[in-house]
């Protein structure tokens, strides 16, 4: 049988309204910060509305999203994140990397990061994680559909940042320095049914945490999306309408010194119909220098998950580094690692 998850109350996840940050009051946003502060801190997941980006453009990425994935599996594979080392493209169904204790997913992809041009240093220079986005054949206008949500989301992110900035009492700009050159991801999910009696050996998406700053997703109506709260607990996260749901990355987890929670999420798709769902990373520039920057003042506000993470934080360490391990780890195909990339 499938694991169980209880449904959702709303002191479990809040939904914090970003109108605020639109109304230039600056008491009001000041409160929204706050807010969105304390959700970070207790629970690292949120719902977000009145956010910006318009519900014909959420409507027009999951078409697009239903648009690639019913592709034939040969036009979709001609863009396999196999055939290259930056782990951009198709991610086939049932796959993971060199971890070989990790479960594969039941989920196929179509990920890309912030294009570069192609006289880009780093790009020519094979810099890991750096490459050019291949693009299907079979779909011509996926760039401009997938582009045009990008860009959308992306401004939406850097509009969060300053509200994190804020929340920290950290002066505009502190976190944008380390996204100089963010290699900011898109993902189109698509996740197949799973039975009730289904034995649970493999899900949608194993029991992770994101290795980013933060995530903006949006779901379908079908919902699956589960975390896991301080008790141990698996606690259903619904779709509601119109609404972004954010977590928190271990990436700020590590800059609050571990008062914001990055909590550990998984999908189950009990729905009987397919499942698609759409996030966007937000990922600081590859030679970012990722530690601390502030001290926790009070340890004992900190829930015992929060004292560890999958990321340094006794040393300070080059965030693009960690990301191509841990891309190899959980990605198929050859991607590039530094220690790759130096005896090259």
């Amino acid at each position: 049988m499938l694991p169980t998850a209880r449904k959702l109350a709303f002191s479990d996840v809040p939904v914090i309204d970003l109108a605020p940050a639109w109304s230039g009051d600056g008491a009001a946003r000041r409160a929204l910060a706050e807010a969105i502060g304390e959700a970070c801190g207790r629970v690292g997941f949120m719902y977000l509305k009145n956010h910006g980006i318009a519900q014909r453009d959420m409507d027009a990425i999951f078409r697009t999203s239903v648009d690639f994935h019913s592709l034939p599996l040969a036009a979709k594979m001609e863009v396999s994140i196999t055939k290259n080392d930056h782990a951009q493209g198709y991610l086939h169904g049932m796959t993971k990397g060199n971890g070989k204790e990790l479960k594969e997913n039941l989920q196929e992809a179509f990920q890309i990061r912030r294009p570069l041009a192609d006289d880009d240093p780093d790009l020519l220079a094979g810099k890991p994680l750096h490459g050019r986005i291949p693009w299907p054949s079979a779909m011509p206008d996926l760039k401009p559909r997938m582009m045009a949500y990008y860009e959308k989301a992306n401004a939406l992110g850097y509009e969060l940042l300053k509200l994190f900035e804020l929340s920290l009492d950290l002066p505009e700009g502190t976190l944008k320095q380390y996204f100089k050159k963010d290699m900011n991801s898109l993902r189109l999910l698509h996740y197949p049914p799973q039975a009730p009696d289904d034995a649970g050996e493999h899900l949608g998406a194993r029991a992770h945490t994101d290795t980013n700053a933060f995530t903006i997703l949006i779901q379908d109506a079908n919902g699956g999306l589960e975390i896991r709260n301080r008790d141990g607990e698996w606690v259903a996260v619904p779709p509601l309408p119109g609404t972004f749901v954010l977590n928190v990355g271990e990436v700020l987890k590590v800059w609050t010194d571990g008062v914001f929670s990055s909590t550990v999420h998984r999908v189950i798709n009990r729905s009987g119909k397919e499942r698609y769902s759409i996030p966007f990373f937000m990922y600081p520039s590859y030679d970012a220098l990722i530690q601390p920057l502030m001290k926790n003042s009070d340890p004992t506000n900190v829930a015992p998950e929060n004292l560890h993470t999958s990321m340094p934080r006794d040393r300070p360490f080059l965030y693009g580094e960690f990301k191509a391990q841990s891309t190899a780890r959980i990605m198929p195909g050859n991607v590039k690692t530094a220690d790759a990339a130096a005896g090259a």
